[in-house]
């Protein structure tokens, strides 16, 4: 009934990492990238099919709570075709996905893990942590996803695949399938296009942030941030700059950004139909911002109940 595999991966460096990885293992008829919000019609589709995949890989790409039925109608129509998927990533997921996923351990296996990349955990479902390469891309995988910041090529490869559509980050992950971590091209185009202008959004981001003080906690929201810029980036300035805050929002036309050392803001953003990680999370579409300032005092005051306070000091 199905023909071979297929693999469906976000596109950040993580997402394309775990694509290639799979890809050196499994060789897979087809390779998609996705986005958190469409991970789950590219699933319907590739099982609704007339030819389904006999396997499907999923992988850095962490169900949405909020599209939960067409999970559960992907995952039936998976168990009556005889489909098998294999879902691997490192975002938290709700508990209300997981009640979903038992009733398919036939259909569906997954593993979970916060503490490492998406990359990281395929290379070693795969058997391929030994591989040089792999190697490398498991270190910018854990360099951008984690924000560690060590290589410079970390920004390089962040700022393009942000920067540029579809095509570009397709052109990228065929780049890293033929094992090539650098490509001239795509150092071209930072350097032609990207680098400058990024950093020029940075500082128009910062200078249009609002700061709200309520209750004992400091929020620094960017309003309008242009799409293309991490917002681990703007963040990153900004502290550089003595702007420092309990909780950082980044508001962009599609979607919000949460980020905070001190609350779980993937509880949050998990909530309000989004997710992530416990300090890095995001919000798709446009929600309310009294609606997260809301839910992130609700989180504060939790928090100084059982702690008797936030612990660190933002302005130290």
């Amino acid at each position: 009934m199905g023909y071979n595999t297929v693999t469906i991966t976000h596109w950040d460096i993580d997402g394309l990492a775990s694509a290639a990885i799979l890809y050196f293992k499994l060789k897979p008829t087809r390779q998609i990238l996705a986005s958190v919000t469409s991970v789950h019609k590219y699933l319907l589709e590739l099982i609704s099919s007339n030819r389904p995949p006999s396997e499907i890989w999923i992988a850095d790409l962490n169900p949405q709570t909020n599209n939960i039925d067409a999970l559960l109608a992907a995952l039936e129509e998976a168990r009556r075709k005889k489909v098998r998927i294999y879902w691997i990533d490192h975002h938290e997921w709700d508990s209300r996905v997981y009640r979903v996923l038992a009733e398919f351990e036939n259909t569906l296996s997954y593993i979970v893990d916060p503490n490492y990349t998406a990359a990281d955990l395929v290379a070693s479902k795969l058997g391929l942590k030994e591989d040089s390469f792999v190697g490398e891309l498991i270190k910018l995988s854990y360099d951008d996803d984690f924000f560690e910041n060590k290589y410079e090529l970390t920004k390089v490869w962040r700022r393009v695949l942000r920067w540029y559509g579809w095509e570009v980050r397709y052109k990228a992950l065929e780049s890293l399938k033929n094992r090539d971590i650098a490509p001239p091209w795509m150092i071209e185009l930072y350097k032609r296009e990207v680098s400058i202008v990024y950093e020029n959004l940075i500082r128009e981001a910062i200078a249009r942030m609002d700061i709200i003080d309520r209750e004992g906690f400091r929020i620094i929201v960017f309003p309008d941030a242009d799409p293309r810029i991490h917002p681990g980036e703007i963040i990153e300035v900004a502290e550089k700059n003595g702007l420092r805050a309990h909780v950082y929002i980044v508001r962009y036309p599609r979607g919000t950004s949460l980020r905070s050392d001190y609350i779980d803001v993937s509880s949050i953003a998990r909530e309000l139909g989004g997710g992530g990680h416990l300090r890095a999370a995001g919000i798709p579409g446009r929600v309310d911002i009294e609606a997260i300032l809301s839910k992130l005092l609700e989180k504060f005051s939790q928090a100084r109940a059982f702690s008797g306070s936030v612990q660190g000091n933002v302005f130290a």
